[in-house]
């Protein structure tokens, strides 16, 4: 009788133990992309917001420059934003300048393109909150 209840006693040991927790895997933790709060990224040329704040900027530039003939956007070489209690953006883009007059009202879109380019950088700073934006053209030169 020992010998049997010292079989059973050891067999459930060995039972309870093979049904412990078995030892966990060590898991990766690989970090995400993110923006952090008040850091600059790249932002896609292509994006939506970047082409609206873009072309913010030519506006400003046609209404500050001294320039007879109106500009229109070319393209847009580079993009950066960054998100703080507002959204700032760094923009460099591409310029040309255009037949139409700056004396008549017209669709700057339907205007003929002259051969003057001009590349240029801008930050333009967005408040949400009143929905402004705020232009500063950094600087503009010739390319062609």
């Amino acid at each position: 009788m020992a010998v049997s209840l010292l079989l059973l006693v050891s067999f459930l040991s060995v039972f309870h133990l093979s049904q412990a927790d078995q030892p966990l895997e060590e898991l990766s933790i690989v970090p995400i992309k993110f923006q952090p709060f008040g850091g600059w990224t790249e932002a896609s040329p292509e994006r939506e917001d970047i082409i609206e704040v873009a072309k913010k900027a030519v506006e400003e530039f046609n209404t500050k420059s001294k320039a007879k003939k109106y500009f229109k956007l070319l393209n847009i070489r580079s993009a950066r934003t960054q998100v703080t209690n507002m959204i700032n953006y760094n923009i460099e883009a591409t310029m040309g300048k255009t037949k139409c007059p700056k004396s008549e009202n017209v669709d700057i879109e339907s205007c003929v393109m002259a051969k003057k380019q001009l590349a240029c950088k801008f930050d333009v700073t967005f408040d949400p909150r009143n929905d402004q934006h705020v232009v500063e053209i950094k600087a503009c030169k010739k390319t062609s």
